[in-house]
């Protein structure tokens, strides 16, 4: 498992590199220190409590202007306005230090006939809020308040302890949060109030206004440190952020795991009407003003805004939702989040683009890119590539445009393994942060092996179903597993996780995916057998989960506590709870933060393995932890368990007492997975990369263990190797610590770094058909059988891949037939099309020839529209190369495809537009209803506007077919109302037509469509 515990690091090279533009909302500043604010719409005004200025400012909603001030009692620090919008009520924080008297108070504004009254506080408020009753919540540090501001009546509702506030004077450049340290606000509804406070330590509560009854807040820590220093709740108050932390009715939820805890930096704001969460939380002390735009379900990032200054305090969003008001720097930023469409921004539609070197094309290669303002506005933009090699033209434009990425693969000639370039875009005018394009070059040697599927993000994990014909990818960028078939290896289905997944793990009964989120207090659950979502596991308050293993007499977990310290954890799947062990048997509950846990493949066992050099053993069968060594110094790397009492850490083989056997080798590079299967050991290792790395001896410290120390390197940033990997078979029942069965992978296994060492890449799949690897673009697919020799393929014949007839023209697609022709069954999805596909490539005449789907006896393609005549095929794979094949391109070979229905085969794709369906000889064509009908074909050749071999046609414009078909039905001409390529598809075409009265009916009329001088005809059944 790939845990980032570098994420601050990271998150600060990033925004370091950022391209920064425009920035989105209107700053109005006060002149002094906005503290609190109250949104008064009935009379278009936002009062503003002005701290250090002793006055409520008040700002006009129409022109964002402040147009008067209310001069009140010293410091007010909070403010809240009743629900009938009558009366204004402030707070005033007057804790001043000895020898000078606390002034610390109430004010009272009736904004109907603008009296005035002010009432003194016995101790320091901390905030102020209205419920739906008309009475104020007034907390103070050692009571809550009910205040009645008709009558000006005051009952302590309840206590409070152990809140300690600040003094009075502060010293220099201290702001309203870091002074009062606290922040109340009632949700929209004015059913709950919520609340934080506290200077030494931090305490939360949740008023219930109805019962008027207060209750602990889910959060309590015996520090201060939980910043930003604000609070915010949805409209009715089920969901709550105070700082980086979301509670709900179960309490803790989700949290922003990226956080300085500066009091007075940030701030956040629910949008239900849009299921969002505006969230100010700094990473990284100093870096530039984002606003970030998650969802509130679990805090996925839709998109960054760049800010004119810091936010600094709580936010209000108007009743209609489009327009948010925050406190910051200088006072107020207004920001219109309603109307983001009508904002400059600057987007790519692709977040990778992937050259794989071939032998099919060895020339330079180029995809295009499409930039875009999500608004549709027209924005300019400028781009440029990090990388000599990969280059971009035009480098500047406007919006939306296309531009053209090429890579020259002479300025990678050395470079065997990928190469992961950049692609900046900036803009002046554009309020987001622009996200990078990542170009992968691969460049790849006949003698590697392995077939690249580009999966962007960051991943983070990968597990095969043991049972199943499927693998999962955790991406935790984006909050989801991605899940993909284990025969085409396609994308199959993407699960939505809680925030930030970073472990996965199969539960013994081999019926649920279980993932773990650093930013979610629960475990996610999924049925393996629908791939739907089901009941989550929810751990004990204040814990997350880093790494799960399942064995078949109990489910652990690494949990991470809120306060800092790391525990393991048993979860009852069938309860869907977990709980904290009082200990590991003999062995206290207390892990190191980079612990990962696994099972063995039979159940008995879980090892577990910290950084800190301790390893674990849990017994099922005794229900008791057996073992606890320390005989590194550290540790890293892959980790694994077998069903014969073998363990592997890092490079080192442990036995069934976690002793150190042997040492793995490590001159092909440093480890990243391991896998068992049966008594089979599979292990991958990478170069590190040259700049970035940190080299570790470790020594054993027990005379019992081996002499020799071990080598552990891993990377101290983000880089990882640009130099193929190896993966390596070993025989368990015998095994060595010199390279055995050592095959070069076509690009390097992912690494561990310095913050996050262990590594699980290797997922063998259930069928034992290939070997799935987290690498550097994503997964490579090995075949099992991936160090056998290959012979060259064979192709025994070509065929359009519509009626398998040997007529082809340009731009259709073809199905190529023959043995060896790929070591792996895959379909890609990629646009445009790869022109290597499993190591495999296809030419004709020398051209590349885009490849839909590879297996060892097909290859699906599609011809070049540049080929015509007589041409030649060739195939390519690490086996070698085909003997020619010479066929000839018709200018126009029309090809129904066809289908099957039920038990029905061989059924021409044909569609009545009237429904949507095949037609077939249960649900024929209907002459009477002069039905429309929509044939799917290819082999129709060139189009106006022409569109690219490889590319999707477009939908606007149309393209259109250059020469023009005729279609008769029984003879009787059909008039074709269009004819081209079918829109956001490769190389298929359709012809829209409408069937007059006068064809004949029959159970097997002909329906031919002519092209020049080819045509075809399909049997169709026709009644009135």
């Amino acid at each position: 498992m790939l845990k980032s515990y570098c994420w601050k690091t990271v998150l600060a090279a990033s925004l370091a590199a950022a391209a920064w533009g425009g920035t989105f909302g209107t700053v109005v500043s006060i002149g002094g220190e906005a503290s609190d604010l109250a949104l008064d719409e009935t009379r278009g005004v936002l009062y503003i409590a002005n701290l250090t200025g002793n006055q409520i400012d008040v700002m006009s909603l129409a022109t964002n202007t402040i147009q008067t001030s209310m001069n009140v009692a010293a410091q007010p620090s909070s403010i809240a306005l009743s629900p009938d919008d009558r009366f204004l009520v402030a707070t005033n924080f007057g804790n001043t230090a000895t020898p000078g008297s606390p002034t610390n108070a109430l004010t009272v504004i009736d904004l109907t006939t603008q009296g005035v009254q002010t009432f003194s506080l016995g101790n320091p408020p901390l905030g102020v809020a209205f419920g739906a009753d008309g009475i104020a919540l007034v907390v103070t540090s050692t009571d809550f308040l009910l205040f009645d501001p008709t009558t000006g009546a005051t009952q302590e509702l309840d206590t409070l302890a152990n809140v300690v506030a600040n003094t009075l004077p502060v010293a220099p450049a201290n702001f309203p949060a870091d002074i009062t340290t606290a922040s109340v606000a009632a949700s929209a509804d004015g059913l709950f109030v919520y609340g934080l406070g506290g200077t030494t330590n931090t305490v939360t509560f949740l008023y219930d206004v109805n019962a008027k009854f207060i209750r602990p807040g889910g959060i309590t820590t015996n520090t201060g440190v939980l910043g930003p220093r604000v609070v915010s709740m949805n409209h009715d108050g089920s969901l709550r952020m105070a700082g980086w932390v979301m509670l709900s009715s179960a309490g803790f939820s989700d949290y922003f795991p990226q956080h300085t805890n500066q009091f007075s930096v940030g701030s956040t704001a629910f949008d239900d009407s849009r299921g969002l969460l505006y969230a100010q939380i700094p990473a990284v002390a100093g870096e530039a003003p984002t606003l970030q735009v998650v969802t509130s379900s679990n805090l996925t990032l839709q998109e960054r805004l760049q800010l004119p200054e810091n936010l600094s305090g709580k936010s209000v969003l108007s009743n209609d939702s489009n327009t948010l008001y925050s406190i910051s720097e200088s006072g107020i930023t207004v920001l219109p989040v309603g109307y983001l469409a009508q904002q400059h921004q600057v987007v790519a539609q692709q977040e990778d683009l992937i050259f794989r070197g071939n032998l099919c094309n060895p020339g330079v290669a180029t995809q295009q890119l499409t930039i875009v303002d999500p608004g549709g506005n027209n924005t300019g933009f400028s781009i440029s590539s990090d990388t000599v090699g990969v280059s971009v033209s035009p480098g500047a434009g406007v919006t939306p445009a296309v531009v053209t990425v090429s890579v020259d693969p002479t300025a990678f000639l050395g470079q065997a393994g990928t190469v992961a370039a950049t692609l900046t875009i900036q803009s002046n005018a554009a309020i987001n942060v622009i996200p990078a394009v990542r170009v992968l070059v691969n460049n790849a040697g006949p003698n590697q092996v392995g077939s690249i599927i580009d999966v962007p993000g960051t991943l983070t994990d990968i597990v095969a179903d043991p049972v199943r014909n499927q693998f999962f990818v955790s991406r935790s960028d984006k909050n989801e597993i991605l899940a993909f078939d284990g025969s085409s290896y396609a994308k199959i289905a993407t699960l939505p996780t809680g925030n930030q997944p970073t472990t996965m793990a199969i539960s013994f009964d081999q019926q649920y995916l279980m993932v773990g989120n650093v930013g979610s207090q629960l475990v996610n659950v999924y049925d393996l057998d629908t791939l739907q979502p089901d009941t989550p596991i929810i751990l004990p308050p204040g814990y997350v989960a880093f790494s799960i293993a399942s064995s078949a007499n109990a489910t652990l977990a690494q949990g991470a506590y809120y306060d800092g310290t790391f525990h393991i954890l048993q979860l009852d799947i069938p309860q869907r709870t977990g709980t904290e062990l009082p200990s590991l048997g003999v062995f206290t509950n207390l892990t190191n933060a980079n612990t990962v846990l696994t099972t063995s493949q039979n159940g008995s066992t879980i090892f577990i393995a910290q950084a800190d050099g301790t390893v674990y053993l849990y017994d099922a069968t005794s229900n008791s932890f057996t073992v606890s060594r320390k005989d590194f110094t550290s540790l890293g790397g892959p980790y694994a368990a077998s069903a014969f009492n073998q363990y592997v850490v890092g490079p080192n083989l442990l036995d069934s007492s976690l002793v150190p056997g042997i040492v793995f080798e490590t001159g092909t590079g440093t480890p990243s997975g391991f896998a068992f299967v049966n008594e089979t050991g599979f292990r991958t290792n990478a170069p590190p990369p040259p700049s970035s790395t940190s080299t570790t001896t470790t020594t054993p410290t027990t005379p019992t263990t081996p002499t020799t120390p071990t080598t552990t390197t891993t990377t101290t940033g983000n880089g990882q190797s640009t130099a193929p990997g190896v993966i390596q078979r070993i025989d368990m029942t015998n095994p060595s610590s010199s390279i055995s069965s050592a095959t070069a992978m076509a690009e390097a296994p992912l690494l561990g770094t310095t913050n996050s060492p262990f590594t699980r890449t290797i997922a063998p799949l259930a069928n034992q058909t290939a070997i799935a690897n987290l690498t550097v673009s994503g997964v490579t697919i090995m075949p099992w059988n991936y160090d056998a020799s290959v012979a060259p393929p064979n192709i025994t014949s070509v065929v359009n891949a519509g009626n398998m007839g040997t007529d082809i023209a340009p731009g259709g697609l073809i199905s190529v037939f023959g043995t060896q022709l790929s070591p792996v069954n895959m379909t890609t999805s990629e646009i445009p099309l790869p022109t290597a596909l499993a190591n495999s490539c296809l030419s004709v005449n020398g051209l590349p020839v885009p490849i839909l789907y590879v297996s060892p006896d097909q290859v699906n393609a599609q011809i070049p529209y540049q080929a015509i005549g007589d041409v030649t095929l060739i195939l390519r794979t690490p086996g070698g190369q085909s003997n020619n094949y010479n066929l000839v391109i018709e200018p126009n070979a029309p090809s129904v495809f066809l289908a099957s229905v039920g038990p029905e085969t061989n059924i021409p794709t044909v569609v009545r537009n009237d429904d949507g369906e095949l037609v077939t000889p249960s649900h024929p064509i209907h002459r009477e209803s002069n039905t429309a009908l929509i044939i799917y074909l290819t082999g129709l050749g060139p189009t106006a506007p022409p569109v690219g071999t490889g590319q999707s046609a477009p939908s606007n414009p149309l393209a259109v077919t250059l020469t023009q078909p005729t279609v008769t039905l029984g003879g009787v001409n059909l008039p074709v109302l269009f004819s081209g390529l079918a829109p956001g598809l490769v190389g298929v075409d359709q012809i829209n037509v409408s069937v007059p009265f006068s064809v004949p009916d029959g159970m097997s009329v002909p329906l031919t469509i002519t092209q020049g001088a080819v045509s075809t005809s399909v049997p169709e059944r026709v009644v009135d």
